[in-house]
């Protein structure tokens, strides 16, 4: 076993000529040029995270738009066509590092999608005639591998530092010109919809797997006790400190006067990537004044990248003399 990865290369693709359907239910190509590299994307952060400069290679066609999804038919149920679905799985993984960078679940993981080119490597697949034929024609064309593998090889030796980037060719493009936020988005909520029926987390919480997840900028949900016993929840920006989980708190706001009065609270961490596993912690807030908005500032920089008056600025110009709730798990179930 290992206890980190440096980089994870995304690279395997079969054409088929003829539509197949996996054991699972899943169109073949779309199963293993779409599926696989988004849950290797997120089912290995924690591994990710524990690398100095960690990277994900996808080797994909990035560039091209969204014009071969079928919204409606992502398994090609309807008209199957070997070519659109090698196209669809090339744009889906363009919508899945897109939102993976948005998601921002490893800050510290680049990812990076690359064509190289047509490549002389095996082209695996099950092809009829005519695509047989045009497989071969390709061939004249095609990169050879020891040409082919040089800009996979300097990614690997020397990731970049921004959270997402393309490279089609050897040439840098920028993927905010053909893909959509929104689409991505959808696209992640219909994927993890589609896995959610596969997942079984084993009921409770790796403390470890907790540790990491609460490093990641993931949203946390926290509930507080109101004067009559009712329930008051808001969505936080949290961070850890040691085994404690810190937020911060709006001076004379409904969380702060709960807190000042019943300091129990409750907080509840979900991994965007799998919605059906969680970890609620229970325990008791201290609350100690936040200097300069100092803890405000490191929780923006985690989530946004930058200080809290430029990620917000009207925000800041009216915000109220800030507390910092302390944390202590006393209790923590889920599945996680």
């Amino acid at each position: 076993m290992t206890d980190r990865l440096d980089a994870v290369v995304l690279c395997a693709r079969h054409f088929r000529s003829s539509r197949t359907v996996t054991g699972e239910g899943f169109e073949a190509t779309f199963a293993l040029l779409y599926l696989s590299r988004f849950v290797l994307s997120y089912e290995l952060l924690d591994l990710l995270g524990a690398a100095p400069r960690p990277v994900i290679l996808n080797v994909a066609g990035p560039g091209s738009g969204v014009d071969a999804i079928g919204w409606d038919d992502l398994g090609g149920a309807h008209g199957y066509d070997g070519g659109r679905a090698l196209a669809q799985g090339g744009q889906l993984n363009d919508l899945l590092g897109v939102e993976f960078a948005h998601q921002r679940a490893a800050p510290a993981v680049a990812y990076v999608l690359l064509h190289p080119g047509i490549v002389d490597t095996a082209l695996s697949g099950d092809y009829d005639d005519a695509d047989a034929a045009a497989v071969a024609e390709l061939r004249t064309r095609a990169r050879p591998v020891s040409e082919a593998v040089g800009p996979l090889l300097a990614v690997l030796d020397n990731p970049p530092h921004a959270t997402l980037s393309a490279i089609r060719d050897d040439q840098s493009i920028d993927l905010t010109q053909a893909t959509d936020p929104e689409l991505a988005h959808r696209l992640f909520g219909l994927t993890t919809a589609m896995l959610a029926q596969f997942t079984s987390a084993r009921p409770g919480v790796d403390r470890q797997r907790l540790r990491r997840l609460l490093d990641s900028p993931v949203f946390a949900t926290v509930a507080t006790l109101a004067a009559d016993g009712a329930p008051h929840q808001s969505v936080v920006w949290v961070d850890r400190e040691g085994e404690d989980i810190v937020f911060s708190v709006a001076v004379g706001s409904v969380k702060e006067r709960n807190l000042r009065r019943d300091p129990r609270v409750n907080i509840l961490v979900s991994p965007p990537s799998e919605p059906y596993t969680y970890a609620a912690v229970s325990g008791t807030a201290t609350l100690a004044p936040d200097a300069a908005g100092a803890t405000l500032d490191r929780l923006a920089r985690k989530y946004t990248g930058t200080d809290y008056a430029d990620h917000h600025e009207q925000a800041a110009a009216r915000r109220a003399p800030m507390v910092i709730a302390r944390v202590r798990p006393a209790r923590i179930v889920g599945r996680l």
